[in-house]
């Protein structure tokens, strides 16, 4: 059995200026580099063999939470890249909610649904995701690997590995745990932001 913890980003750029980021590539803020502090306390005590992000700047700093104070190499996988979201990329939310209604809902509540020019459909992102996903479990079967990823790619994973289980949104860098084991996932918690005390949850 592999232990899996699927973390998000801290908080970055798009997230406190209001700006939707999907493979648009931008930093952590400051509140976000306090994220990582605490995320970096949460994980001191948790032995982890493997560390993986997206090839994104953000997850990248991130998951130094984990890689650095345990010395691993941070290896980097494409396939857990957020969401390629066309057109959308960089647009103010405020925009998206005034001109882009209907999308936005299925955005937010029928990922399945959504499309806009250039984008990812729900199928294809999830189908990379769970394809790299899988490939980072069987390789430490019998280990424990930390995957530093997106918000939206990994609602839509989650709801696709887990179509019974209500899957809310997620809060930057709250952890998620799965196990691997005779070649499916279970799902263990989602979305914990414990960590995050005081001011620190975006």
């Amino acid at each position: 059995m592999t232990t899996l913890y699927l973390i998000r980003h801290a908080e970055a750029e798009g997230n406190l200026y209001r700006r939707i980021h999907g493979q648009f590539d931008t930093n952590v803020t400051p509140n976000g580099r306090r994220q990582i502090a605490a995320l970096a306390r949460r994980f001191a005590s948790i032995d982890i063999d493997a560390c993986y992000s997206s090839d994104l700047t953000r997850t990248q700093t991130t998951a130094q939470a984990i890689a650095a104070p345990k010395g691993l190499p941070l290896r980097l996988e494409p396939g857990f890249r957020e969401i390629n979201l066309g057109i959308w990329e960089d647009r103010p939310f405020g925009w998206l909610y005034a001109f882009e209604q209907e999308e936005m809902h299925h955005f937010n509540q029928e990922p399945r649904l959504w499309h806009v020019a250039g984008a990812e459909r729900f199928e294809e992102y999830t189908a990379r995701f769970i394809a790299a996903l899988t490939r980072v479990a069987q390789a430490h079967d019998g280990g424990t690997a930390a995957i530093f990823s997106h918000g939206a790619v990994m609602r839509g994973v989650m709801m696709a590995l887990f179509p019974e289980v209500e899957i809310p949104h997620c809060d930057n860098t709250a952890v998620t745990r799965l196990f691997y084991d005779g070649g499916a996932f279970t799902l263990d918690f989602f979305n914990d932001n414990s960590h995050l005390t005081g001011n620190l949850s975006t």
